[in-house]
């Protein structure tokens, strides 16, 4: 049985300041309903075709340019206390999924020779090796104007069209309820170099935790679901990218071994050569990211990938052909605005994310 939650108060840290990534989310048009599981449901109300036209190449790149630009992140003025805890809540992603998103025959020599790959390396990229398309860009404008992008998943659901990714890529967490849902939210899965294979998708509704919203909680809340519209020519998403991954949620849990992360960083920890152009991953462990506070199950790993892998998915279970998500990069920590270690931090996915994917997966776009 879990404790029940302290004030937000109690877990400020007096010498790091935690810098989420990219930077906020914005200001929206569009509805906000809330959920008896305490997830606030935003409808998108831009037409496909206004989004299409407002993401140019020239505003990708730049979305991309900001990504690298983080804000550090207010602390929670309150956090609800849990009351529908979960055990795992689980569901398989597609068979053989290391085969296709992560080759063994390609990542052999490179398991055998380290025991982590912290310094992230491009996750190799084959035009016919559709599972690739996995994992995307999310492009969106935040309530500062500027454009950004964030990392983002298929996510199994009963509608075959939802994404998972950082709830700050969605929206600002500060209490502004409508106004601080992003604009112009548009995903490009197998995104590479400009383009992706599929084209662009866009966004119809956006599920996130109230906790997170409201008061902007990274310990518990900071992962959304998007559920994108159909393609006119390639169908559901999950049908056209080859698939999407299964995921785990469970609270309390922290520890996993063998985990894989694959975003598209714009900077990095002691990086200089990140473009947010390319599929770049980590591989290794996660563990309690305060194991001294029992009331802390943020997810740590070693990862050196920054701002623009924000919604990157930690991925559980690759080498047993059951492929689940676990965590969604969502902080780093930083000195005086610099980031002092290679440390990547998640939310805990537990309640918080169960709610919003069940929620997600209930909605029919």
């Amino acid at each position: 049985m879990r404790l029940p939650r302290l004030a937000a108060a109690a877990t400020a840290a007096a010498a790091f300041i935690v810098t989420l990534l990219p930077g906020t989310a914005g200001a929206a048009t569009g509805t906000t309903q809330y959920t008896a599981t305490g997830v606030d449901v935003h409808q998108i109300q831009q037409s496909a075709e206004e989004t299409r036209d407002y993401w140019t190449p020239e505003r990708m790149r730049e979305a991309i340019r900001n990504s690298a630009q983080a804000p550090a992140a207010k602390p929670p003025a309150s956090r609800p206390d849990v009351t529908d805890v979960h055990g795992a809540d689980e569901k398989q992603g597609p068979a053989a999924l290391d085969e296709a998103v992560l080759p063994r025959t390609r990542t052999t020599g490179l398991r055998a020779a380290a025991a982590t790959v912290s310094v992230s390396q491009e996750v190799p990229y084959d035009a016919e090796l559709s599972l690739y398309n996995v994992f995307g860009r999310l492009f969106f404008t935040g309530s500062d104007g500027q454009d950004r992008a964030c990392s983002a998943a298929s996510i199994v659901s009963d509608n075959k069209n939802t994404i998972w990714t950082a709830a700050h890529c969605v929206h600002a967490g500060d209490g502004s309820g409508d106004a601080g849902w992003s604009t112009n939210v548009q995903y490009v899965p197998g995104y590479r170099d400009g383009d992706g294979p599929l084209g662009a998708w866009n966004a119809d509704q956006v599920f996130a935790a109230e906790a997170w919203t409201e008061s902007g909680d990274n310990q518990v809340a900071d992962m959304a679901a998007i559920v994108v519209k159909p393609s006119l020519l390639h169908g559901n998403l999950h049908d056209a990218g080859g698939g999407a991954l299964g995921y785990r949620f469970a609270d309390g849990a922290t520890d996993y071994s063998d985990v894989y992360t694959a975003g598209y960083p714009g900077e990095g920890y002691n990086r200089d050569d990140l473009t947010g152009e390319r599929l770049m991953y980590c591989f290794g462990d996660t563990v309690d990211a305060s194991s001294f506070n029992p009331f802390d199950d943020r997810l740590k790993m070693d990862c050196d990938m920054g701002a623009g892998a924000s919604g990157s998915p930690l991925i559980y279970g690759v080498h047993d052909d059951n492929a689940q998500i676990v965590g969604a990069f969502s902080h780093t920590e930083e000195f005086f605005g610099e980031r002092v270690n290679d440390d990547m931090f998640s939310s805990e996915h537990g309640t918080y994310a169960s709610a919003v994917i069940d929620a997600a997966s209930a909605h029919t776009p």
